[in-house]
């Protein structure tokens, strides 16, 4: 019996990624908010050292990641926090009722962190073949949507064959009351 409890018990050790995590996503919070104040008051006084246009892409872009990264951390500290200590009362959009939603969430944000990065690789031409880079990051982000595709069917099928058991079940039901209602 002791040895359930204690294991019951640490399911608490996820509070350690829960905060760091939140933590985490409120450094990004502030530092993207500070960015983004610095970044307009340099647009505002004209400060900006190269070409207007790829400057302002390339750092609203980063901006806007840095938030988008803080988002991500902050929904997998909910949802690691609702998955092994408790549900929260959150809208439905934010409910996570399995590790894969969290683990899609983290697919989508390394699709974007790449995306993001490849941006300010184009917007900042490095000295070697821009192709090497572009296919560098073009590979990891397919093998990335080819996983979302293939957990996206396989979480379909299996919703499918839960469905028809479902189906197999009632019918099983409905046809042993209707087997008894003819007996009485």
């Amino acid at each position: 019996m002791k040895v359930v409890k204690f294991i019951a018990r640490m399911r608490y050790f996820v509070l350690i990624p829960v905060i760091g995590l939140a933590i985490t996503a409120c450094v990004l919070f502030i530092k993207g908010g500070v960015d983004l104040v610095l970044f307009m008051g340099e647009l505002v006084t004209g400060m900006t050292d190269v070409s207007p246009e790829a400057n302002i892409i390339v750092e609203i872009v980063e901006t806007v990641h840095l938030f988008l990264v803080g988002t991500v951390l902050f929904l997998t500290s909910i949802g690691l926090y609702q998955l092994f200590i408790q549900p929260l009362p959150l809208p439905g959009w934010l409910e996570i009722n399995d590790i894969e939603e969290l683990e899609l969430n983290l697919v989508g944000l390394t699709v974007v962190v790449l995306g993001v990065n490849f941006l300010g690789v184009i917007f900042k031409p490095p000295e070697t073949n821009l192709a090497v880079y572009g296919i560098g990051y073009a590979l990891p982000i397919a093998a990335l949507a080819y996983f979302i595709k293939v957990r996206s069917y396989v979480k379909d099928d299996q919703r499918g064959s839960l469905k028809d058991m479902n189906e197999a079940n009632s019918t099983n039901n409905k046809s042993s009351l209707l087997s008894h209602e003819k007996k009485d």
